[in-house]
Parts: C-alpha cells; structure tokens; sequence
C-alpha cells in the first residue's frame, strides 16, 4: 500500500501514532529512505514541473534522529537546489561545472548532509531543510 493512496468513507483504516519528530536546526548525516516521482501543478511563483519528493532520513550522530521530506522541483528557477543536492550526495562531483545529466537512478539510498531549520505553518512547527551541504572542495 502507497503512503498516497486514499480510503474511502466506509474503509477500515489501520490504526496508527504520529511518528513525527520535530529536530533541532543544525546539521545532519542523511540518507534517501524514499524517493517518489510527482507532478507539480504550478503556482504563482512557478510553472507546472516534474517534482522529486525525498524522505531524509537524518541523525546528526548523538541520538537525534527523524525523517525529513522535501521536494525537488525540475524546473530551471530550482536548479541551484537540484545541483546542490546531487553535489552533496556525490552523485555529480563537488566541483561540477557546466551542463551534466542528474543520475536519478541512484537517488534511493544516496547519502549526504543536510541543514535543516524550522519552519512554522498553521501555528505547527515543522522540519525543513535550508539547504544540502557540498563538501568542500580537496585542495592540492
């Protein structure tokens, strides 16, 4: 069964509790638990897209672990993210340049860092990710 899929009124649902844990800002060791591919219907800020949505799975090493889902959007306003999160896995080499063809075939299980903030919407505070950490460059 889908994470996606919809119950109909008289269906029988099972039983469960939140999971959801709100982490502290900082930075975190993540790793792609689940990868799906959406479509984005557009807003006003931007066009309809293809849309990557990830689960990070995220631990900063000292027992703080939680899951964290975010959205690629393939759209040119959002390459920077797109760049930034195939650099910070290594899927694309650090010091990329120029055009090159993302290895979405590889996504599920990549690893990288991540650093995450909070968010609030709706008086809730939630988990966001501010952005994917690019290791630096080696230097001769």
């Amino acid at each position: 069964m889908s994470d996606i899929e919809s119950f109909g009124w008289d269906d029988e649902i099972e039983a469960q509790d939140s999971e959801y844990v709100l982490l502290e800002p900082g930075t975190y060791t993540f790793t792609v638990a689940r990868f799906d591919r959406e479509q984005f219907d557009g807003s006003e800020k931007m066009g309809p897209c293809p849309c990557a949505r990830l689960q990070l799975a995220c631990s900063d090493g000292a027992g703080h672990e939680g899951t964290v889902t975010c959205r690629l959007y393939l759209n040119r306003r959002q390459q920077w993210k797109l760049t930034q999160f195939f650099k910070a896995t290594g899927l694309i080499p650090a010091d990329a340049e120029g055009t090159t063809r993302l290895p979405w075939g590889e996504v599920l299980g990549s690893m990288g860092q991540v650093a995450l903030r909070r968010r609030t919407y709706n008086g809730k505070e939630y988990n966001e990710v501010d952005r994917f950490v690019v290791p630096e460059r080696a230097t001769s």
